[in-house]
């Protein structure tokens, strides 16, 4: 690992041990299709980002939680949606569910009246992943509403979170997104009578929440997938968080379109730990070549949690021939996993100690993609 923050990295094939009380952690996982992100932010209090599953439908970071000998249900405090993409909110119900003591939050359009009518509308409907993604926000209200729960809604400058030792910041959706995606939601709904099984696309990454953990001597930026025009906004917001981040969660898997290079130059420390997960569907993938390079000229302290995956969603056509033969002649396919795409980044918070970085199953150094 660069010699810039001191930090050191190493390569693990299980991960063992809950933080110390003093310690903080900052995990993403991304088996390839689909993100998730875990902090401890000290005391033993979790915070969970978005959800992906694993291959038995079980949200990972409720495995990680458990692997490491920490009961979600008693100690995650918050839970995050950054926005409905079905590779960031799978499992995200279960979630909720088996951690009562945690709040939720979300962006604040997730809960106006225009958005819930949409989420009311899809229900029944055979759809693409905008169904999928809204279904899964759909269970997430339904099981707020049992419990008589209610979300925090996250708008720009809006402390979301707060303990002893981590303040949480929304930085987005700012104003005017929200009202420019309130106004796409009016027009998406289907009208009464309409059968179609489609929607129109529904792009919910303008309205994606970004966040700023501040944990008193080092910050945390986490991208979700913000695209370039609200980081453009964010940047120029005077009231934003001051300070700069030690790490980064690069924003839609490292995609040109969230890049905004004054967030490196002004928001970011020198040569920071910056994280990225893949994606890779219908045979397109990223980050691309082009992107990895963009993103090692910023820094040289970057990891991804996996390589794009030729054999997950984009495989090509006749692998899925293949397979198809395969189990109508009766035969079990099993897949061969390297185990969960996993960054684990740790340090002492109070003092200045290092980072130490921990990568497991497919997580690789950025430069191992190019």
């Amino acid at each position: 690992m660069g010699e810039e923050n001191g930090s050191s990295t190493q390569s693990v094939t299980r991960a063992e041990g809950s933080p110390a009380d003093d310690e903080f952690e900052f995990t993403v996982f991304g088996p390839g299709y689909g993100e998730s992100l875990v902090l401890h932010i000290g005391n033993g209090s979790w915070v969970v980002i978005d959800s992906c599953v694993d291959a038995d439908g079980c949200p990972q970071a409720l495995r990680y939680l458990e692997s490491i000998g920490v009961d979600p249900a008693a100690t995650v405090r918050l839970i995050v949606a950054t926005h409905w993409h079905d590779d960031h909110i799978r499992g995200l119900a279960q979630m909720v569910e088996t951690c009562p003591e945690a709040a939720f939050c979300c962006a604040a359009a997730l809960c106006r009246e225009e958005f819930l009518a949409l989420v009311q509308a899809i229900q029944g409907r055979h759809l693409s992943s905008i169904g999928s993604g809204l279904r899964e926000i759909h269970s997430v209200f339904s099981h707020l509403d049992s419990t008589g729960k209610k979300a925090t809604h996250a708008i720009a400058n809006r402390v979301v979170f707060q303990r002893e030792t981590c303040r949480i910041w929304s930085l987005s959706p700012g104003d005017d997104v929200f009202q420019r995606f309130l106004g796409a939601v009016e027009e998406t709904i289907p009208s009464r009578g309409n059968n179609k099984s489609r929607i129109r696309s529904l792009s919910p990454n303008e309205a994606a929440v970004a966040l700023w953990v501040d944990a008193k001597d080092f910050a945390l930026l986490l991208g979700a997938d913000l695209n370039r025009s609200g980081w453009a906004t964010m940047v120029c917001d005077s009231e934003r968080p001051v300070g700069r981040a030690a790490a980064y969660k690069v924003p839609h898997h490292g995609s040109e379109n969230a890049d905004e290079p004054r967030v490196w130059e002004q928001m970011l420390d020198s040569h920071p730990l910056a994280v990225l997960t893949p994606w890779s569907r219908g045979g397109r993938s990223l980050p691309k070549s082009s992107d990895v390079r963009r993103i090692l000229s910023h820094t040289e302290n970057a990891y991804a949690t996996a390589k794009p995956d030729s054999s997950g969603p984009n495989r090509r056509s006749w692998d899925r021939v293949v397979e198809r033969i395969i189990r109508e002649s009766g035969a079990a396919i099993r897949r061969r996993s390297a185990g969960p795409g996993m960054i684990r980044l740790r340090r002492r918070i109070g003092d200045e100690a290092p980072w130490q970085v921990e990568k497991f199953g497919t997580a690789c150094h950025l430069r191992d993609l190019v």
